[in-house]
């Protein structure tokens, strides 16, 4: 594998092929089974905000033995002025194996994979495209369904600017599945593909054709002149256990971070049926899996 950039190139063998090398990776961590990449060094470039997806991949590399490099755009050139293209120009005269970046910008990336000689991984590029938080998705649900013939993953809330729910939907499809979505009228996607997706304009009637509901944040930061009242929201949109139990959905997903009281009722995360935090656990085996094979496809 070169660039991990979209869900898209991936076809469904190599996407399982990723999942399985996964549940290996966390299978065998502790007992000296796994490749050891002790000479690589790995660039993380974050130009916006993480914890789970940049903590994940301190991890992975920490289990890989890859030495990380982490610029942090507020102690870096970038705040003097510098633009992306010269950044990255700099960054390509090191011995470097691997870069993985995010950023707002999905042209970022473009300019990324022009200029470097080594791949780039995407950590999340706007709200365009996450693909190794679905990645990590797909292992959680994976842990409690093993085959998703028939599964039913209802995305909810504010698909706008969900990153998350475009390559969920681009990986459900090559299962051949289509995902539900819903969300209220001023969240709603400006292009919906029918043939990949179930629109609902009724949030119940979303809920009650769902095994697993994944549950999105409001993502206010990305707001421009969207004026939304969330205690109106949260009165109207906000899933609690009552709706869970009510419509006998199995399993509560978010890819966080969460907004307690928002999108969620205060709690929730903890019930038996949440996945939350095993959607954060398994980030680090998904992000081994793909560092390997970013790693030895690219072996000198």
């Amino acid at each position: 594998m070169d660039n991990f950039i979209n869900i898209n190139q991936l076809k469904k063998s190599e996407l399982e092929d990723i999942l399985s090398e996964s549940f290996y990776f966390q299978e065998n961590f502790r007992e000296n089974k796994i490749p050891s990449f002790n000479n690589s060094n790995i660039i993380f470039l974050f130009l916006e905000p993480s914890t789970r997806t940049k903590t994940s991949f301190k991890i992975s590399c920490s289990i890989l033995g890859i030495n990380v490099i982490d610029i942090s755009p507020e102690n870096s050139s970038i705040v003097k002025g510098e633009s992306i293209e010269n950044t990255l120009n700099t960054l390509n005269s090191y011995p470097v194996d691997a870069i993985v970046m995010r950023s707002e910008n999905l042209e970022d990336f473009k300019i990324a994979q022009k200029i470097l000689n080594f791949p780039v991984i995407n950590a999340g590029s706007g709200i365009d495209s996450h693909p190794t938080q679905t990645l990590s998705d797909l292992k959680t649900l994976k842990e409690k369904f093993n085959d998703f013939k028939d599964l039913k993953v209802s995305i909810v809330g504010d698909l706008l600017h969900s990153r998350v729910a475009n390559s969920f939907i681009e990986a459900f499809g090559k299962y051949e599945l289509k995902t539900n979505l819903f969300s209220p009228h001023y969240f709603k996607p400006n292009k919906i593909d029918l043939d990949k997706v179930n629109f609902y304009e009724n949030f119940e009637e979303c809920l009650q054709d769902s095994d697993v509901v994944m549950a999105l944040r409001v993502q206010k930061e990305r707001f421009n002149n969207l004026q939304i009242d969330l205690e109106e929201y949260a009165s109207q949109y906000q899933l609690n256990q009552e709706k869970l139990d009510k419509y006998n959905i199995k399993f509560l997903m978010h890819p966080g971070p969460v907004n307690e009281g928002v999108e969620i009722s205060n709690g929730l995360q903890n019930s038996v049926k949440s996945l939350i935090d095993d959607q954060v656990k398994n980030g680090v085996w998904v992000r081994c899996a793909i560092l390997n094979k970013i790693l030895k496809g690219n072996a000198k």
